[in-house]
């Protein structure tokens, strides 16, 4: 289920009540059924994003 934050309080058809401001684990039907009242709490690290690659001392040889 993804987590979620509700911007808006409101009632599901399912008889659940939300509350604005708190994160919730929603399930993905009532999400998708009620996207104006969500927005995505975080996204999940993409641990190869957190590789970086030096390239300030780039070292050329030159054959002379």
């Amino acid at each position: 289920m993804p987590n979620v934050t509700c911007i808006q309080s409101f009632s599901s058809g399912d008889g659940i009540a939300y509350e604005s401001g708190v994160e919730y684990d929603v399930p993905a039907a009532t999400l998708k059924a009620n996207p104006d009242y969500f927005k995505q709490a975080g996204t999940v690290e993409n641990k190869m994003a957190d590789t970086t690659e030096d390239k300030s001392e780039e070292v050329t040889e030159d054959a002379e």
